[in-house]
């Protein structure tokens, strides 16, 4: 599909395309998906048919080729700076149940020299807790652009960017949810930004298949290693009391792609899955060892594992070792 598709082709095509009967409808390809976007991000598209557009991909989800084409529209855009990272982990459901252990495990690798670029979203759910709130606790860098973040990156080795600091539009199409009333496939897609390009991509979901989808859109994406799977609450945290499936994808220098997955395992037995621990001052209390919550800091624990595995190519016995030794020195 040519350059000049954009302009070829109002955007009732791609309404047309997902959303005719049954036997003459279908899914849209990478480069239409990719062409799509680009309308949407150039105010070419009238608020009806983007809840349509979106809509008619939510009931039936988006495939791998529409992920994969809608991340490539969105990178054009943002036009990020070459920065080499390790980390990219994006933040965009909230937690509603457990705290975000995770965002110790991501200190943890920061202090430990791996480069993170964590970004995210707050959203309009006043019984979630957003990451940036626990970054900011963690006296985390917060960055106002990517070329800021370049800089506090390429400075210190860390730093949290809320997503409208730089790609906005992805602010204002998630927003779309509080009058929809349901997830898009911009839920997905700000997952996979990853615009640094980092050594290891990490996303969590929260509905089993999507998973897949994400897999399968960083091998079309060439990304150079993503981890996706079920993590609690939809975020990049692995839970310590269920067995959970890491599905894998890398993208070497001679351009072949391997897929896999592995499985790491429950650690924490007959926890309560009601149970809720939502309170910060308990998170920065077991922090700096003045308490102790067994399920926190296995799920810390649990986290570390799988960027120690890819990243150091480790055995998960390995990985666990360390995990467990940065858990115990982080004081």
């Amino acid at each position: 599909m040519s350059e000049s598709t954009i302009d070829e082709k109002p955007f009732q095509f791609y309404i047309q395309t997902i959303g005719r009967g049954q036997k003459r409808r279908r899914s849209l390809t990478q480069a239409e998906a990719r062409d799509a976007m680009r309308l949407i991000l150039a105010g070419k598209v009238s608020q009806m048919q983007l809840g349509a557009f979106l809509m008619l991909i939510r009931v039936r989800e988006e495939t791998p080729e529409e992920a994969a084409g809608f991340v490539e529209a969105i990178r054009e855009k943002i036009s990020p700076p070459s920065c080499s990272i390790d980390i990219d982990w994006g933040s965009y459901a909230g937690k509603r149940r457990q705290l975000p252990w995770f965002m110790l495990a991501l200190t943890l690798l920061a202090r430990k020299g791996y480069t993170v670029f964590l970004h995210g979203i707050v959203g309009g759910e006043k019984n979630r807790l957003y990451t940036q709130e626990v970054a900011q606790l963690l006296a985390w860098p917060i960055a106002r652009s990517l070329s800021h973040a370049k800089a506090i990156l390429e400075k210190t080795g860390y730093c949290y960017a809320p997503v409208e600091h730089f790609a906005p539009e992805i602010k204002t199409l998630m927003s779309y949810r509080d009058e929809l009333g349901l997830r898009s496939p911009i839920h997905t897609l700000a997952r996979m930004l990853n615009p640094f390009e980092a050594r290891l991509s990490v996303h969590g979901v929260f509905h089993k298949g999507y998973d897949d989808i994400h897999q399968q859109a960083a091998a079309r994406l060439n990304d150079p290693m993503t981890a996706a799977f079920c993590g609690d609450s939809g975020e990049a945290e692995v839970r310590p009391d269920r067995k959970t499936e890491i599905k894998m994808v890398e993208n070497n220098a001679e351009s072949a792609t391997e897929m896999w997955s592995f499985f790491l395992p429950k650690t924490i037995f007959n926890s309560d899955p009601t149970e809720k621990c939502m309170d910060t001052d308990s998170l920065m209390a077991v922090w700096q060892g003045k308490e102790h919550n067994a399920y926190g800091e296995a799920t810390v624990v649990q986290t570390l594992i799988l960027p120690l595995m890819a990243l150091e190519n480790l055995t998960l016995k390995e990985a666990t070792a360390y995990a467990q030794q940065l858990w115990r020195d982080r004081a």
